[in-house]
């Protein structure tokens, strides 16, 4: 009987063992939510939101902080597909967040949120770096930029539908796009408007417009609502011809194997502006271009036809 017993614990720890050693490896985010607005100070029963971000699915999971204003999210899956764990909370009715990445190299890891008092004060945002790519083609002209706005205060800016933070653009931009770093954003009377917060530190939007200049020369007046230590623009085409109050050629820069002459300015006083001036482009209602782009398509039509052709014929 008691080698029946045996065996059967033998057996019974030999059936058992392989489900622990194939247990996925649980990960763990543990940190404190810290108001920094003064001296350091822990903040307890505060909310803290952990979200999982997979291919195709999210989760979330909630805490609170305990009386020393740390919080734990512990059991978070590891391996398998690609995942992104953002940890947040809301203060004063500002969201603050931050990125996590676990590994099974790095299974554990500690944040702290830092969260600050706000205001209304838009005078604490400053701006440092204006930056702009220009592209011009026949008749048409793009233009992308970085804005970088800098909250050098302990203190979150936060602004509101009715006063927002704005962009303006030069007369004529169209097909504006937004390509990072807003929250709402919209464009009204010649503006990009928006309303996020500011939090102590460095805020960067970036987005980009069309002009149609009629003739070779294009004036662009970029206002700066917020000033800029620096302004620089790159020129996708070195052969035009830059100009503008206070603006001063900064050579050639090289990127990607193109070549762009490089115009720096500044700085900008808060609610100054900066003028370029373009010669050079080529206008849209120039016949050459038309005539040779209906060559070119003729051209193309027909080599696709003459292509397609024989294929027809197999089937």
């Amino acid at each position: 009987m008691a080698l029946l017993l045996a065996i059967g614990g033998y057996l019974w720890a030999a059936g058992a063992a392989p489900p622990s050693l194939s247990a996925e490896p649980a990960g763990s985010i543990r940190g404190r939510v810290v108001d920094r607005t003064a001296a350091p100070r822990l903040l307890v029963a505060q909310p803290v939101r952990l979200e999982i971000v997979e291919r195709g699915s999210t989760s979330e999971r909630r805490a609170v902080t305990d009386a020393h204003g740390a919080f734990v999210f512990g059991g978070l899956p590891l391996g398998g597909v690609p995942r992104v764990f953002l940890v947040g909370t809301q203060y004063r009715g500002v969201p603050y967040e931050a990125r996590v990445e676990l590994t099974d190299g790095a299974p554990a890891q500690a944040v702290d949120l830092a969260v600050y008092e706000a205001t209304r004060d838009q005078a604490a945002v400053r701006g440092t770096l204006a930056f702009a790519v220009m592209e011009a083609s026949r008749g048409a002209v793009r233009v992308s930029v970085i804005q970088r706005l800098e909250n050098a205060t302990r203190r979150t800016v936060v602004t509101a539908d009715g006063d927002p933070l704005v962009f303006p653009l030069p007369d004529g931009a169209e097909a504006v796009e937004f390509i990072g770093g807003w929250r709402h954003p919209r464009v009204e009377r010649g503006t990009i408007a928006d309303t996020p917060a500011v939090p102590p530190g460095v805020l960067q939007v970036g987005y980009a417009y069309g002009l149609e200049p009629r003739t070779p020369r294009l004036t662009l007046t970029w206002a700066l609502p917020y000033g800029a230590t620096d302004v620089e623009m790159l020129v996708g085409d070195p052969s035009l011809r830059v100009g503008g109050d206070g603006v001063r050629s900064a050579g050639v820069l090289s990127e990607s194997g193109r070549r762009f002459a490089r115009w720096s300015a500044g700085p900008v006083p808060r609610g100054g502006r900066i003028v370029f001036t373009f010669d050079g482009i080529a206008p849209r209602d120039d016949r050459w271009p038309a005539i040779a782009a209906a060559v070119l398509g003729g051209l193309l039509a027909g080599g696709l036809a003459f292509a397609l052709r024989p294929r027809a014929a197999v089937r």
